[in-house]
């Protein structure tokens, strides 16, 4: 297979043009700490409104529940995003 880029061959299970992509590759330390950078953002923005909820409804039973699945959703959402940016970005 070739390339449509740069017209060399490729071999036909790769994902991207080794040649256009240059001699960079990502490591896993970099993919984790894209992770873990995402996973932080997500979880300072979820946080935010946990804290809004518990200081509006106080901290009563329900809202505890509703305050703590708000940051673990939006950790994992973003530990998600920033290991698949982080992955994307190796040329």
């Amino acid at each position: 297979m070739q390339c449509s880029k740069c017209g060399q061959e490729v071999p036909a299970d790769a994902i991207y043009c080794p040649h256009c992509t240059g001699e960079y590759k990502t490591t896993d330390k970099e993919v984790i700490r894209g992770g873990v950078r995402g996973g932080l953002i997500g979880l300072a923005i979820g946080l935010v409104p946990a804290i809004i909820l518990l200081v509006i409804f106080g901290v009563e039973r329900g809202v505890k529940a509703i305050a703590f699945i708000i940051p673990v959703t939006t950790f994992t959402t973003g530990l998600i995003i920033g290991l698949v940016k982080a992955k994307r970005e190796w040329k």
